[in-house]
């Protein structure tokens, strides 16, 4: 039951740039993201009610939301900050600065409606769900250190077409010699980053601290690769 469900998480995560990424400017930023969120979310709660996992189980108590939520957006507020630093060190390393080229595409409007709606409903609620809720708790009857890890690995498989993706949407694109190295450091950073997420859960003893950590990280991610393009963008 447990690596069924991870097997699902993984071919549904590398299913959707092919069949939905093209509506979409920003990973995750279209209705039918939020429809795919939605069936994964259902598909999460499903998987959930087989593995009789409880509220409490799943990190949906409300005793420790508050204090979830607070933790959580310190957290994603912190990587997020030190994440844009190490990027101004690119330069030195690869020659050329990191450009998001798509955030070239998208006016401040339009980064508003993707942070505000498309982020949360279509990418953090149904993945956090899905890993830090259900495949977290049902991965707790091995232990924490399997529930750790293990969703750590699915979740960093789970974005293998999403790293090559987005990679390739960069200044490290092929013909540059940087992409492969890019495209593995890329996982390897999601691995830590779901570890680092399911730590924050169990820790928090809610899911809204890896909800808040993962919605703050993007979306302050986003904002501040927009604000330093250095190319044209849209008009507000």
């Amino acid at each position: 039951m447990i690596w069924l469900f991870a097997a699902f998480l993984v071919v549904w995560g590398n299913l959707q740039p092919p069949l939905i990424g093209a509506t979409a400017v920003l990973p995750g930023g279209s209705w039918a993201f939020v429809a795919a969120g939605v069936g994964l979310a259902t598909a999460a709660l499903a998987a959930a009610y087989q593995g009789r996992l409880d509220a409490g189980a799943l990190g949906l108590s409300r005793a420790h939301l508050a204090r979830g939520l607070a933790v959580g957006a310190v957290a994603g507020s912190s990587l997020a900050a030190l994440s844009l630093a190490a990027m101004q060190l690119a330069p030195t390393i690869t020659g050329r600065a990191i450009v998001y080229e798509p955030l070239s595409r998208v006016s401040a409007s339009e980064l508003a409606l993707h942070i505000a709606v498309f982020l949360p409903l279509g990418v953090v609620l149904p993945e956090e769900l899905a890993f830090r809720g259900t495949l977290f708790g049902l991965l707790q009857s091995a232990g924490m250190r399997a529930a750790i890890v293990g969703s750590g690995v699915t979740f960093a498989l789970w974005h293998s077409a999403v790293a090559v993706v987005t990679v390739g949407d960069t200044t490290l694109a092929p013909p540059s010699p940087w992409f492969l190295p890019a495209v593995a450091g890329a996982l390897v950073v999601v691995f830590v980053g779901g570890v680092a997420l399911a730590t924050l859960r169990l820790r928090a003893r809610s899911l809204g601290a890896s909800v808040a950590a993962h919605w703050t990280f993007n979306a302050l991610l986003l904002v501040g690769l927009w604000v330093t393009m250095p190319t044209q963008r849209l008009s507000p």
